[in-house]
């Protein structure tokens, strides 16, 4: 259940690599309670899923950098493949 390249998150002061579902099951198992909301629940369930099988690793840790990004514990690097590019609330308006 190994990624190709490590999630790189910052989690009480430091920062670690999640390197399969297994960490990131781990590391949601040591987020704060009064944290606990939708996104939390479905990273936790996703990792779950995949753990038993129902669902494949990569998706399960596609949900988990989801909620990394949303509580704002994700570290991007200067990698291209990670860099998100802004967009304007124009940018995304239909035409």
């Amino acid at each position: 259940m190994r990624t190709g390249r490590p999630i790189r998150v910052s989690f009480d002061g430091e920062i670690e690599n999640i390197e399969d579902v297994n960490a990131a099951a781990d590391l949601l198992q040591r987020w704060p309670v009064d944290r606990r909301g939708h996104v939390y629940r479905s990273a936790l369930n996703a990792c779950s899923a995949a753990i038993a099988a129902q669902i494949s690793p990569d998706d399960a840790l596609k949900v988990f950098t989801g909620f990394a990004r949303v509580t704002g514990i994700l570290v991007v690097d200067d990698d291209p493949a990670m860099v998100f590019e802004e967009r304007s609330v124009q940018s995304r308006m239909p035409k």
